[in-house]
């Protein structure tokens, strides 16, 4: 096809989110190719901010990082601080990390315990649900109870365990949400002895000067890893361990499949019949702890096999994506620089030695493998500088060997470029008709929201 040529405005002037948007993002999304504009507009990237992260449900936090009352973490949708916090009633709660007299944020560091929450500016105290609790000298405000002082929150809904928050005004079920991406995500859950999984609060942090989709084209991405995982690889060889990244995507039984509202999987294990503990590489401490494993229970071939990645990838649109025994979240912070957060996955009731060994193997892919995909990132980046080159091609698989379902679902080889295809529809819908969003101030109306539209689904 002939792509609709595009003008490309000065790069410090924002996009007018006018009335032609909706034809704009239209032809920046075309059905084979992807404009430059998506990952170079500072405009584009604005809206992003508030169209796609806020208005969409999003991942922010796992019930093991809130164990007891007071426990907090600092996440982000978009621009919005959110702390997610667990309150005395035991209640899990998203509040915006702002302070409703002036605006100043109350807490700064990623994680924590508190029994309120104060203001560092002006004194102002607030209770762990967000209800406003105390203020210096309250008789100098006049009409203080006639006005919306409790922190704002937005709806969190959790799927055992998984916290995901929204600020839509009328959000769908996170049921719907998630849709055919569920059944993965309870898998995934339930690799882990009685699906109890532990998130440790400590996340590897990795920067790139590059888009965050950049991180989203790359996750579904089968191809590149023959070649810019190349030194992995070899390490792979050289130890001779069965890795799934050096061979040729064409002749592997391997698969990627679209899911619905931007998610997507990557199923590698029909290629490692031998199961996902053939694909583990020689590592320090590794050997003497499998070898504990093997004589405990000589049967328990899942112990070793649970001490590796599960070799299915999902990925969750717009933040998380699951690699191996690590959670990714993708975090924007301009158009171009990014941070990803690996969080690492413990399974609570499995062995010692299974977590001891979890520790190790994702020392490994982030040590020798993601700084290639940063180095991707950037050069890509680097590349679609050029104003003169348009156009992205995200053709592959498209009506060569990509098959389709009666619900639209792609299905191809882990080589398809459907998943890429596939996210930017959602975000092309997402960016072209904003979905509304509001703020919930009362205590309860955020968990009411939350319970009726889990009633729903």
């Amino acid at each position: 096809m002939t792509p609709m040529a595009i003008p490309t405005p000065p790069a410090d002037r924002l996009l007018d989110p006018g009335p032609d948007l909706t034809d704009l993002v239209d032809r920046l999304v075309q059905p084979e190719l992807a404009h430059r504009r998506l990952y170079t507009d500072p405009g584009l990237f604005e809206l992003e901010m508030t169209r796609l992260f806020g208005p969409s449900w999003a991942y922010l936090a796992h019930d093991s990082e809130v164990p007891d009352a007071g426990d907090f973490v600092l996440r982000r949708l978009g621009r919005r601080q959110v702390l997610v916090v667990r309150g005395r009633d035991g209640v899990v709660r998203g509040l915006l990390n702002r302070c409703t007299h002036r605006g100043t944020t109350l807490v700064t560091e990623d994680r924590g315990c508190a029994k309120r929450f104060t203001c560092p500016y002006h004194g102002w105290g607030f209770d762990l649900d967000g209800r406003l609790a105390g203020l210096p000298v309250p008789d100098s405000y006049d009409r203080l109870h006639e006005r919306p002082f409790d922190l704002g929150q937005v709806v969190l809904e959790d799927h055992r365990g998984f916290w995901f928050g929204t600020l839509a005004a009328e959000p769908m079920p996170l049921a719907d949400w998630l849709g055919p991406a569920l059944p993965w995500l309870d898998a995934h859950i339930d690799r882990h002895p009685g699906g109890k999984l532990k998130v440790l609060p400590t996340p590897v942090k990795q920067d790139y000067a590059g888009n965050w989709k950049l991180a989203w084209d790359n996750a579904a991405d089968g191809l590149h890893a023959t070649f810019a995982h190349r030194s992995y690889n070899l390490l792979g060889k050289q130890a001779e361990t069965q890795t799934v990244l050096a061979r040729n995507p064409a002749h592997t039984p391997m698969i990627s499949r679209t899911l619905g509202h931007g998610h997507c999987v990557v199923d590698q294990r029909p290629g490692i019949p031998q199961g996902a503990w053939a694909t583990m590489r020689p590592m320090p401490t590794c050997e003497a702890l499998a070898a504990s494993l093997t004589e405990r229970a000589p049967d328990r071939r899942d112990w070793l096999d649970l001490a590796t990645g599960n070799m299915v990838n999902l990925s969750l649109f717009p933040n998380l994506i699951f690699v191996g025994n690590q959670m990714m979240v993708v975090e924007p912070l301009a158009v171009d620089r990014s941070r990803l957060h690996f969080f690492l996955v413990l399974a609570e009731a499995a062995p010692e030695e299974v977590n001891l060994m979890r520790l190790r193997v994702d020392e490994d892919f982030v040590s020798f493998g993601t700084p290639d995909d940063l180095a991707m990132f950037e050069r890509v980046q680097q590349g679609l500088a050029v104003p003169e080159e348009e156009w992205i091609d995200i053709s592959r698989g498209d009506g060569a060997g990509d098959a389709i379902d009666d619900h639209g679902l792609v299905t191809g080889d882990i080589a398809t470029e459907a998943p890429i295809r596939a996210y930017l529809a959602e975000w092309k819908r997402l960016m072209a008709r904003p979905v509304p969003t509001r703020i919930r101030r009362s205590r309860v109306e955020a968990a009411v929201t939350r319970s009726r539209h889990a009633k729903e689904a």
